[in-house]
């Protein structure tokens, strides 16, 4: 019975464990009409490896970017569960059932988070050498179809006097706006009050090794547990 019992509170743990970190879903960014095409920056894929950087640093939440090759997706898609034009831009649209389109996939793939938006302006002015980027989006709880947070931020970046390289600006103006989102989103999942205050940066342990721990030390019980009976 004391064995049982011991294996009884390991799995328990690891499951308390596991339902502390929720898992988001990054979608692409549709991009609007006052998006202007360069060919050297794409600032859709800058957007979203800037918005992933931050995100994943924030507590309990396990960042995930959507891929149309997921398995999951796959699967859904065999089996007529999800239409082939649902995975494209916009993902932060809403479905004739009223559903968000982020939130369907991200169901499909097992999240808890989804977040999805549109870059509604991005421009160089070459006479005043800045960049103005506006991103606009919604954070949307997968098993509610709610709308957690809307944001709508707008970044810039400015050459220096000796730089001519219009992207420094362009980059600068992105790393913005990612982080002026990362911080209304960690407000927005993880209050302030709610959050240790920190005496010094530390770095954010790895979600899948934290994962693998858990699940491999119910396995390592389990085995002595069983072993022992023989």
């Amino acid at each position: 019975m004391k064995r049982i019992g011991v294996l009884l509170v390991a799995l328990l743990l690891a499951q308390g464990f596991a339902s502390q970190v929720r898992e988001l879903v990054l979608f692409p960014f549709a991009e609007g009409a006052a998006v202007q095409p360069t060919e050297e920056f794409n600032v859709g894929v800058e957007m979203l490896n800037a918005l992933y950087a931050q995100l994943k640093e924030i507590p309990n939440l396990y960042v995930v970017r959507y891929r149309e090759t997921n398995p999951s997706i796959q699967r859904a898609l065999e089996e007529n569960r999800l239409r082939r034009d649902r995975l494209t831009p916009p993902f932060n649209q809403r479905e004739a059932d009223g559903t968000w389109r982020a939130a369907r996939i991200g169901a499909v793939m097992g999240a808890n988070l989804a977040f999805a938006g549109r870059i509604e302006e991005f421009s160089y002015n070459p006479e005043t050498r800045e960049v103005t980027l506006t991103v606009s989006g919604e954070l949307i709880d997968v098993a509610t179809n709610e709308v957690l947070l809307t944001v709508a931020e707008t970044g810039r970046g400015q050459l220096g006097r000796d730089e001519t390289d219009p992207n420094l600006a362009r980059i600068a103006a992105v790393a913005q706006v990612a982080e002026r989102i990362s911080i209304a989103m960690r407000e927005r999942l993880a209050p302030a009050a709610e959050q240790p205050i920190k005496a010094e940066p530390r770095k954010q342990p790895d979600r899948r090794r934290e994962r693998a721990i858990a699940s491999i030390f119910v396995v390592v019980i389990g085995a002595i547990l069983g072993a022992s009976d023989l």
